[in-house]
């Protein structure tokens, strides 16, 4: 058994607790948080530590399969450049892919994150998932515009479905975004979704090509997938903003994961709010400044109460694999937000997203949620700051 005190503990389903003491068991379950209020007291048993206890983060999206192509995407000019790009090198995988995707396995481990939500359109970063201590919850990504190819790729989709299951990993079979999917393949990954009870994750409006795309069938993704042969005319103009036109393919009673959301409007979020039940906002702030150099209005989703959670998106995107470098993003563009909020977002919404609110996200009597210390915090205004660091104790 530990006792683990510090500053404040973030129990994340309760207020957080000043120089509480988090007692925890040797297979790191929650057993107790004991509030000292005025009578706290060094004991030569307690770990006591200057900083803020938080649980374990939950990364809700991420490509780890993509971590070769770390530094090769530097100065995109927009979404379509850099789909560009990636398209252009996907196929050279060097031969050490495997070693390079536990080094970044292992990088999330060391940034305090216990659980992640990983997009794989092949099978590369399947045994590293397998023997890592990370849960992960892999969303097998499909996608072709062109409804000829749809049979070809569902049949490659369920494949490493299939295979993920052998492996006793958590799966879903998903659609990569309104600009890349057929109207067959979308049904089809539908009904997946909607056979298997599966959590679904799509891309969402990370560039305003997508939203031009479905409103009058122009822009640059249009150009660009022509380009790459690829034919987009079964993708109907229909007038609205590519979400609204995609929303009758995500099955409304399942989890619905929505990443990056950099240009959704008011009439989204009610269109939204009115087809599904359990829909999730995840927000990879850093990859959005690379890629569009722009964040979404995370202001509008606050005030429509949608449940927001954290990713960190992949190498060919990010610089670093980092849940609080993320956090501490989102401070400097939006410091009016608060820090609780903020680890809400980090570690219970994304778990309830992935399905595993029950064993991760809060201090809970019984979760074994990880413990995360962060020191460098400005506890006069409460807030990350730019010396902020997290280490893993649990």
């Amino acid at each position: 058994m530990r006792k683990i005190s510090a500053s404040y503990i973030f129990p994340v389903n309760s207020p957080p607790v000043k120089q509480g003491i988090l007692i925890i068991s040797d297979f790191g379950e929650i057993l107790d948080i004991v509030d000292t209020g005025e009578n706290f007291k060094e004991t030569a048993s307690l770990e006591y530590y200057n900083g803020i206890l938080v649980p374990g983060f939950v990364n809700a999206h991420c490509h780890i399969e993509l971590s070769y192509m770390k530094g090769l995407m530097e100065n995109s000019k927009g979404l379509p450049d850099f789909i560009r790009k990636i398209l252009t090198n996907r196929t050279n995988i060097p031969e050490n892919l495997e070693e390079i995707i536990k080094t970044a396995d292992d990088e999330m481990k060391a940034e305090g994150i216990v659980a992640v939500g990983d997009i794989s359109n092949d099978d590369f970063s399947f045994g590293i998932k397998k023997s890592s201590s990370l849960y992960y919850h892999t969303f097998v990504e499909v996608f072709w515009p062109s409804p000829e190819k749809a049979g070809d790729v569902f049949g490659k989709g369920e494949f490493l479905f299939k295979k993920l299951k052998e492996y006793g990993l958590k799966a879903s079979m998903v659609p990569h975004a309104p600009y890349s999917m057929s109207p067959e393949l979308f049904q089809m990954v539908h009904d997946h979704e909607i056979e298997n009870r599966s959590i679904c994750s799509v891309h969402n409006q990370e560039t305003i090509s997508e939203n031009q795309l479905y409103q009058n069938h122009s822009g640059e993704l249009l150009d660009l997938f022509s380009n790459f042969g690829m034919d987009l005319s079964s993708i109907k103009a229909t007038g609205k903003s590519s979400l609204q036109s995609i929303l009758q393919y995500i099955p409304a009673e399942l989890n619905a994961l929505f990443v990056h959301n950099i240009f959704i409007g008011q009439t989204d979020v009610d269109a939204i709010k009115s087809a599904l039940k359990k829909p999730f906002l995840i927000l990879c702030p850093n990859s959005n400044l690379i890629i569009e150099q722009r964040l979404p209005d995370i202001e509008l989703f606050i005030k429509n109460n949608l449940i927001l959670a954290i990713g960190t998106d992949s190498y060919s995107s990010n610089h670093r694999l980092s849940v609080l470098e993320e956090l501490k993003t989102i401070t400097n563009y939006y410091p009016q937000i608060q820090l609780e909020k903020l680890i809400k977002w980090a570690t219970l919404n994304g778990a309830m997203a992935l399905g595993i609110d029950d064993n991760f996200g809060s201090f809970t009597k019984g979760k074994t949620p990880g413990v995360n210390l962060i020191n460098g915090i400005d506890f006069e205004n409460m807030t990350l700051t730019k010396e902020s660091r997290v280490k893993r104790l649990v």
